[in-house]
């Protein structure tokens, strides 16, 4: 696993996440008879709009957060701090074309209209779903909104079966962690495509939000290198590492 970081002005860190996936992403093609189609696995635009949205509208008040961008081998994980501004709700969706565009940094939007980055229209998201709409199942985008953190999930186009983000269908192989729990596997399943919260991943199990069940469970896990810890605000976000444990 690799980890950049990069800190800048707005515009520099806007190229420095394209080029970042850019340099990453896989390519693929389909043969015709007589020439060939070529596939990224992100469509151009719907990655620029994607990044330029975090920027945008991310939460700049909130102390020691940061955009995020994830790639993982099925999708990309585009994430920013705050939740949706004014009122939309929280959860996961997949109707992109129904969130309703608000400005949380007005100044920030207008600098990035007068660029041409981005539009006074606010259609991004459904520039995203336009370069989706002839996908199956596995490869539609979505997002996910918590109180702290929006996530838009670009899934990989070249990845064949696409991304189930379900994790009750989700099963996973991994080596038993030393001084492992019968919550283990569950928990890695639940954290597989989102980060979750102890709160969320207790709840998840039927659990409390112990002491005991964030050291004995989620801190092992983490100190053994199957679970990403990541701080936004005063939350703890956990993730499963994809390269300690593999979906079935």
């Amino acid at each position: 696993m690799t980890i950049n970081r990069f800190q800048g002005c707005l515009t520099d860190t806007l190229n420095y996440m394209l080029e970042f996936v850019h340099t990453r992403m896989n390519h693929s093609l389909i043969k015709l008879p007589n020439s060939r189609i070529n596939i990224d696995a992100y469509p151009e635009r719907s990655l620029f709009e994607g990044l330029v949205n975090a920027v945008a509208h991310r939460d700049y008040y909130l102390d020691g957060t940061q955009i995020q961008v994830d790639m993982f081998r099925d999708r990309l994980e585009i994430s920013s701090p705050g939740s949706f501004y004014d009122g939309q709700p929280f959860g996961k969706t997949y109707d992109l074309t129904h969130i309703i565009s608000r400005r949380r940094n007005e100044l920030i939007c207008d600098v990035l209209v007068a660029c041409n980055v981005m539009e006074a229209a606010g259609t991004g998201f459904d520039k995203i779903t336009e370069d989706y709409k002839d996908t199956d199942e596995g490869h539609r985008p979505f997002i996910y909104s918590a109180s702290d953190h929006f996530t838009l999930t670009l899934p990989d186009l070249t990845y064949e079966t696409g991304i189930s983000s379900d994790p009750e269908s989700i099963i996973v192989s991994f080596t038993p962690a030393l001084n492992g729990t019968k919550y283990d596997a569950a928990v890695l399943a639940f954290c597989y495509f989102n980060a979750r919260k102890a709160a969320e991943i207790a709840e998840h199990l039927h659990l409390s939000n112990s002491t005991y069940f964030r050291q004995k469970v989620l801190k092992n896990l983490e100190l053994q290198g199957y679970l990403d810890a990541s701080r936004t605000g005063r939350a703890i976000y956990y993730k499963t590492n994809q390269t300690m444990v593999t979906k079935e």
